[in-house]
């Protein structure tokens, strides 16, 4: 059986973004190739999103933080949260919290 899987680099250890079908302690051929990370590209902050991390930052207290939460800027067009966090996690190496879908797929 043959297969490509997408695999983090932490700790001197490649390790898989999701399970693999393999027996524990079976040997495989590896061949690595660095790939560009999937989503889009980061964008600069905007002057809104700054001043809006800069307070968050600066809250002292509970109340001053939820006054912050409540003026955050809007979300881009088409922001995907939970597409957000799966490409942390895959950054990272952690195993995904939401499950992909093909694309096309509306399931």
């Amino acid at each position: 059986m043959t297969m490509t899987v997408q695999a983090v680099y932490v700790g001197g250890v490649l390790r898989p973004v999701q399970p693999l079908p393999l027996a524990e302690g079976e040997t495989v051929e590896v061949t690595v190739s660095p790939t560009k990370p999937p989503g889009r590209q980061l964008r600069p902050p905007t002057a809104a999103e700054e001043d809006y991390a800069r307070r968050l930052k600066a809250a002292r207290s509970l109340d001053e933080m939820l006054a912050a939460v409540a003026t955050a800027p809007p979300l881009p067009d088409g922001y995907d949260l939970c597409e957000a966090l799966n490409a942390n996690r895959r950054a990272t190496g952690e195993w995904l919290l939401y499950p992909e879908h093909p694309e096309g797929s509306d399931s």
